[in-house]
């Protein structure tokens, strides 16, 4: 996959707020002033896997949306975004290990690396997007846009619909997700 291009400063901006975020939600979790979602374990049914589609859809098309900026701001915006998933997701993760169910937990890592990884896809994405829109060329802003678009999907398509699929699967099976 291809890496970001995320300045230096940024990406120590990101980080420290990663940090941050997690010391606040282990001081939180360990003083029992927040208490954690319970993640078990739960049937897998049509129901709750297409609802679980449905979120991954979502996120996707918000990235999709943000492509449409041709800005470099959008990306670390996303960027910030993920990263606070992440962090929230590996709170949750600890708080599954110590409930010490390892079908649950085992089940709960693979949703949130899959997760992750569909994030990760998706900001790539959005990210050649707008680095190929060449829309100071002129013309229809909507014709490079699109261009650019299909050009991101054709590279991009493979990864984001595994890991939507592997997600959805696992979050079905931890979570009750319905419409």
């Amino acid at each position: 996959m291809a890496k970001l291009r995320i300045s230096r400063f940024t990406t120590k901006v990101l980080m420290g707020w990663c940090v941050l975020l997690f010391v606040v939600l282990l001081a939180l979790g360990f003083s029992h002033l927040v208490e954690p979602h319970a993640i078990t374990l739960h049937a897998l049914t049509l129901n709750g896997f297409l609802a679980s589609i449905l979120m991954g859809l979502r996120v996707i098309v918000l990235f999709l949306v943000f492509s449409t900026i041709p800005m470099r701001w959008p990306i670390t915006l996303l960027a910030f975004m993920t990263l606070t998933i992440g962090v929230v997701a590996t709170y949750q993760f600890i708080t599954v290990v110590l409930a010490g169910n390892f079908l649950v937990m085992f089940l709960y890592l693979i949703f949130v690396i899959a997760f992750l990884v569909l994030l990760y896809t998706a900001i790539l994405m959005t990210s050649e997007t707008i680095i190929h829109n060449d829309w100071e060329k002129g013309g229809s802003y909507l014709k490079h846009w699109g261009l650019a678009l299909l050009n991101s999907i054709r590279q991009y398509s493979l990864p984001l619909l595994i890991s939507l699929v592997i997600s959805s699967l696992a979050l079905t099976l931890t979570n009750s997700v319905t419409f």
